[in-house]
C-alpha cells in the first residue's frame, strides 16, 4: 500500500507558520509550537490529520477564502478566554470571520508583524458623544464610547442626531435622570444634545427636592427613554446630594422592573462620616439588595477604597448586582458650578480641598473669594481637581492599584466635552482640534496612559490585564441587559471587528493639564466595524463606521421620524 503524503498546500502553510513563530521568539509568551519529532505511530495518515487539525483552528478552508480585511502576523490577545496566540485575523462584513495561524487572503491587508492585536477599548463613561470626541478617543484606542453616567433625553433624538452626523466610534446613551429633573424642575427643554445639559447645570434649580407629582413626571420621562432603547439610567445624584432617598429607591425599582442598570455617580465623595463615601456606597448596596436592580458605581472614590471595596465585595457575595469602575487619570474634572465646589463645601469633598487645588484653565484658583466670584460668572467652566500624584507618590500609586485590583473592575476615562474658554462647545465636525479647545487630557489619554505607565513603565499589569479591564469587563458588565455587548470586548469568531494594533514600546501620552490637546501616539491601526479608521497612525476623515449600541426597541429607524417620535414621547 502506497504511503499517504501530505498535500503540498498544507505543508507550505505549516512551514510558513513555523517561520512566523520563530521570527517572534523575542516575546515572553510564544504560541505552542508543533513538535519536531514524529507523531506517535507510523501512519502518515495520522500525521496528516494531526497537522491539518492544528492548522484548521479557526474556520474550515480559512486560507482559501478572501476577506474584506486581514490583519496578519500579530500577537492576538483575547481577554474573554485569556488566550494569546500569533494569528491572522480575517474580517468579513464588520465581524471576525477567521482566526488562523495559516495565511489568509484579503482585499485589504494590515501587517501586524511584531505588534499586539487586541479588542478596542470600551469607554462607558465618555461625556463627549460627538464626532470630534470620538475621533480624539480613537488615538487612545477607544472603539466604543458610551455616555452612561449623565445620559441623554430624549434618547431617540440623541441616537438620531448621531446617525445623521455619523460617528467614528460606536456610541450610546442612558436615559438621563439629571436632564429629566432639569426639564421638570429647571425649565430646560432637552433636545438630545449636550448643550441642553450644560445649560441646565448653569443653575442648581434641578437639584431641589421634587413633589410627588414631579417625581412621577421624572420617572415617566426616564421610562420613555428606556422604551426608546436607552442602555440604562444615568444617575448623577452626586450633583444633587439633597435629593430624598425615596426618589432614588423609586428609581431603583424602575430599573429592576425594566431590567436595566443604573449608572451612578454616588451621592457623596470623601472620607467624611456621616455624608461621605461609606454612606454613598451603603445607599447603593441597600437599593441593589432590596430592589434587585443592577447598580454600576462610576469612578469609585480613592479616598476610602480600603473600606468601600470590601463592602461592595461582601454585598456581591450575598447576591447584590453591583459593578465598579475606576478612573486612570489622577486628576478630576467637572463644572465649576457643582454644589460640592462651593467654598463652604470644598473642605468636605473627597479628601478635602482648598481653592488652589482647582485649576481654572490651567492655573490654580487663589482663594475662597476668587472661587465664589468665578462660580458666579462662569459656572459651566470645565475645571481640573488635583486629586493625587501616582507617578511620584508611591502611597498614592498603591491606593490606585487597589481599585484596579478589584475583581471585574472597569477602566473608564470620564472624558469631558471640548469647549473654548467662553464655555462654547467645539463643533462636532471640527478637525483638527482648534487651539482654543479645552478639556481634561483624559479625553485623549486614558487607556494609552494605562498602557504606558502601568503596563510598560511600572510593570504592574500585563497587556492581557489592560484588555480585560478596558475592553472585556465593560462589555461583560452590560451584556446580559444590552445584547450588542455580547460581541464586543473580545477577539473571537463572530465578534465585532473593533480592534487596535500597536507596538507597546511606541505608546506615548503627550497631553498635560496645561496643554491637553495633543493626542496620544502609538495606536498604529484602529479598526471599527472592520473599517480602519486610523491606519499607520493617520486618521481617515471619511471613515464614520460607528454604530449605535442600544437596547432593542420597536421605534422608527430613519433619523427624521425617530427624532419626531422622541420629542413627542418626552412631552407626554
Amino acid at each position: 500500500m502506497r504511503p499517504v503524503r501530505l498535500a503540498y498546500p498544507a505543508m507550505a502553510i505549516l512551514r510558513g507558520f513555523l517561520r512566523q513563530v520563530a521570527k517572534r521568539s523575542q516575546f515572553r509568551r510564544e504560541p505552542k509550537r508543533l513538535p519536531t519529532r514524529s507523531f506517535p505511530g507510523s501512519s502518515r495518515l495520522r500525521q496528516m490529520l494531526a497537522i491539518t487539525a492544528y492548522i484548521g483552528l479557526a474556520t474550515p478552508n480559512a486560507w482559501s477564502a478572501s476577506y474584506d480585511l486581514v490583519i496578519q502576523g500579530g500577537r492576538v490577545l483575547d481577554p474573554a478566554s485569556g488566550t494569546e496566540k500569533y494569528l491572522n485575523v480575517g474580517i468579513q462584513a464588520g465581524r471576525i470571520a477567521a482566526l488562523s495561524p495559516a495565511p489568509l487572503s484579503g482585499r485589504d491587508i494590515i501587517d501586524a508583524t511584531d505588534m499586539v492585536v487586541g479588542p478596542g477599548f470600551i469607554d462607558l463613561h465618555a461625556h463627549g458623544g460627538t464626532l470630534l470626541s470620538g475621533r480624539l478617543q480613537l488615538f487612545d484606542g477607544v472603539t466604543t464610547a458610551i455616555e452612561a453616567e449623565v445620559g441623554q433625553l430624549p434618547v431617540a433624538a440623541a441616537y438620531a442626531r448621531a446617525a445623521r452626523e455619523g460617528r467614528a466610534t460606536h456610541y450610546g446613551w442612558t436615559a438621563s435622570w439629571g436632564l429629566a429633573r432639569m426639564q421638570i424642575l429647571g425649565g430646560i427643554t432637552p433636545d438630545g444634545s449636550l448643550a441642553a445639559y450644560l445649560q441646565g447645570v448653569r443653575n442648581n434649580a434641578w437639584t431641589r427636592a421634587a413633589s410627588p407629582t414631579q417625581e412621577a413626571e421624572i420617572l415617566a420621562l426616564l421610562k420613555a427613554g428606556l422604551e426608546q432603547g436607552a442602555l440604562g439610567i444615568g444617575l448623577t445624584h452626586g450633583y444633587a446630594p439633597g435629593v430624598p432617598h425615596s426618589e432614588i429607591r423609586a428609581l431603583s425599582r424602575l430599573a429592576a422592573r425594566q431590567n436595566v442598570p443604573i449608572m451612578s455617580h454616588p451621592r457623596f465623595w470623601g472620607g467624611a462620616d456621616p455624608g461621605g463615601d461609606v454612606a454613598a456606597i451603603q445607599e447603593i448596596i441597600s437599593n441593589a439588595i432590596t430592589t434587585g436592580a443592577h447598580w454600576y458605581v462610576c469612578h469609585i472614590s480613592l479616598a476610602t477604597v480600603q473600606t468601600t471595596l470590601p463592602m461592595i465585595a461582601a454585598a456581591q457575595a450575598k447576591g447584590a448586582w453591583i459593578d465598579v469602575e475606576a478612573l486612570v487619570a489622577e486628576t478630576g474634572s467637572t463644572v465649576l458650578g457643582a454644589e460640592f465646589l462651593a467654598p463652604e463645601e470644598l473642605p468636605h469633598f473627597s479628601r478635602g480641598f482648598v481653592p488652589s487645588d482647582i485649576l481654572y484653565y490651567g492655573r490654580p484658583i487663589a482663594d475662597d473669594a476668587e472661587l465664589a466670584d468665578l462660580r458666579a460668572k462662569d459656572p459651566a467652566a470645565m475645571i481640573f481637581l488635583l486629586h493625587r500624584d501616582s507617578e511620584q507618590n508611591l502611597e498614592h500609586r498603591a491606593t490606585q492599584r487597589e481599585s484596579f485590583d478589584f475583581p471585574g473592575i472597569v477602566l473608564a476615562s470620564d472624558a469631558m466635552p471640548w469647549s473654548d474658554r467662553q464655555g462654547r462647545l467645539i463643533p462636532g465636525d471640527a478637525w483638527p482640534l482648534p487651539e482654543e479647545a479645552w478639556a481634561h487630557p483624559r479625553g485623549v489619554a486614558t487607556y494609552t496612559r494605562f498602557l504606558e505607565l502601568w503596563v510598560r513603565e511600572w510593570n504592574e499589569f500585563s497587556l492581557m490585564d489592560a484588555f480585560r479591564m478596558g475592553a472585556y469587563n465593560p462589555a461583560r458588565a452590560l451584556e446580559s441587559q444590552v445584547p450588542a455587548m455580547k460581541k464586543k470586548g473580545r477577539i473571537q469568531l463572530g465578534a465585532d471587528a473593533d480592534l487596535v494594533v500597536f507596538d507597546l514600546s511606541e505608546i506615548r501620552v503627550r497631553a498635560t493639564l496645561q496643554a491637553p490637546r495633543p493626542v496620544s501616539e502609538g495606536m498604529r491601526h484602529v479598526i471599527v466595524s472592520g473599517v480602519p479608521v486610523i491606519r499607520n497612525g493617520e486618521l481617515d476623515l471619511d471613515a464614520k463606521p460607528g454604530k449605535p449600541v442600544r437596547r432593542p426597541w420597536d421605534g422608527p429607524t430613519d433619523p427624521v421620524s425617530e427624532s419626531t417620535s422622541a420629542l413627542s414621547s418626552s412631552a407626554k
